[in-house]
């Protein structure tokens, strides 16, 4: 049994555990019967201790999945959550009513602050032990800052123009918030990093990584899945220039697979936790029916996604809207989700190319697309402009609540083409700073 004298204070990004209020507390003892102290990992560390923290890093980039997966999806206007008990979800997220920095909602931030915890500890660890060779540090360090990096994203898709912090090591004290640009930069900084590490940390991982990196369980092929989350921020960054150089980096194949990707795992036996995007009695992930009218005759990736209830849905707390269709991406437990998948990456090759004004590869990249959905070949203008709206429909349809049709929209200036099915609803372009964090900056300016 450990006992600590400390200060505590709550901060929502930068502790373990996201939480939605801030406290300053007295000095107290605190007595921890369970938990090992992280001072015990950062004093000469054993390999095995490192292997738990490589195993909880991986299991922490799950934390705020559903969350964030449905906030930025309804933000976006891609889906909607008829939650039984929570009206939230159908009216501050469609702006409706004022939004909330201290609401569950939040969680889709400050869930993500433990797997940038968790990569902070297991370097600070590394860099205090002798267990382990130099070779094997960076292949620690290398998964760590490529979760960290890909954490940090997800905060920031939410937070947008609010920023991130890029500096927590010490919680106590950490930066301020870091502009829009200013978070690319630094998230990039921390995926070249990790990118760096892995090429020198050998051929294979001195840990095990779930089944569902598959392929992407050695520090080459790791890498891989590292170059393609820096290829999102480059887009992000509308640096086409980098992003055409990142791709063949990537795991993108034209001729595989489009579910070609590193996945996260569940498992309902405890002490794992089971897929957390299931529909249930209380939560109904539903598609607004005019993306579903709007798809084109025979689009195979409507069908892979939602399907067509007995009887219509409706919600009708705070706000009317009824639906005839529900997602149905997930539908058991242990079912794994898509990190990032080749079908992006060929999109995001079409991007490019589009971009540099190479139209003939776009829509050679177009149509590898729509030929896996039972289409047929793109037959639209070859205009950069045009060219860029058919990649963007594209997307909306093959990455369909995969958490990336509000930050489409939003990086090209198309928020107000967003369709609306009720009147008054509103595209939120970002959540609020979690009061966490605006208490934090009043009590330490």
């Amino acid at each position: 049994m450990k006992t600590y004298k400390f200060k505590i204070y709550w901060a929502a990004t930068m502790l373990m555990a996201g939480v939605s209020s801030c406290s300053v507390l007295e000095t107290t003892e605190v007595i921890d019967p369970n938990s090992p102290s992280l001072a015990s990992v950062q004093n000469n560390a054993s390999k095995a201790q490192l292997d738990a923290l490589a195993v909880g890093q991986v299991a922490r980039a799950r934390d705020g999945l559903a969350t964030y997966l449905q906030v930025i999806g309804t933000l976006g206007k891609e889906l909607f959550n008829f939650n039984t008990t929570e009206s939230r979800w159908m009216t501050e997220l469609n702006g409706l009513r004022p939004i909330d920095n201290s609401a569950f909602y939040n969680g889709a931030t400050t869930a993500f602050g433990a797997p940038v915890r968790q990569a902070n500890a297991l370097i600070a660890s590394l860099d205090k032990t002798t267990s382990v060779t130099e070779q094997q540090k960076n292949a620690y360090r290398g998964l760590a800052n490529t979760f960290k990096g890909l954490a940090y994203l997800y905060q920031l898709n939410v937070q947008y123009n609010n920023g991130v912090r890029l500096n927590v090591e010490d919680p106590l004290k950490p930066s301020k918030f870091a502009t829009y640009t200013e978070s690319l930069a630094g998230i990039k900084k921390f995926l070249d990093d990790g990118a760096t590490q892995l090429d020198a940390a050998g051929t294979a991982f001195p840990f095990v990584l779930p089944a569902s990196y598959a392929g992407f369980n050695t520090p080459a092929t790791f890498k891989k899945f590292n170059r393609a989350i820096a290829l999102r921020v480059a887009i992000y960054q509308k640096d086409w220039a980098g992003a055409a150089a990142l791709l063949p980096q990537t795991f993108l194949d034209a001729n595989a697979d489009f579910n070609l990707g590193p996945k996260h795992a569940f498992n309902a036996t405890s002490p794992d936790i089971g897929n957390p995007l299931l529909n249930t009695s209380s939560v109904r992930v539903v598609a607004p029916e005019k993306l579903v009218t709007d798809a084109e005759a025979g689009d195979k990736r409507v069908a892979s996604k939602v399907r067509l209830l007995a009887s219509p849905a409706e919600y009708s707390s705070g706000v009317t809207y009824t639906t005839k269709y529900i997602f149905n991406m997930y539908t058991a437990l242990d079912q794994s989700v898509a990190i990032i998948r080749n079908e992006e990456l060929i999109l995001i090759a079409a991007e490019i190319a589009a971009q540099q004004n190479r139209s003939s590869d776009a829509v050679a990249y177009l149509n590898i697309i729509r030929a896996g959905a039972g289409l047929g070949a793109y037959k639209g203008g070859t205009s950069q402009a045009d060219l860029i709206n058919a990649v963007l429909h594209e997307r909306l349809y093959s990455l369909w609540y995969e958490g990336h049709r509000l930050v489409d929209m939003r990086r090209y200036g198309k928020i107000a083409e967003i369709y609306l099915p009720v009147a008054g609803m509103k595209v939120l372009e970002q959540l609020e700073r979690p009061v966490a964090e605006v208490n934090w900056d009043k009590a330490n300016p």
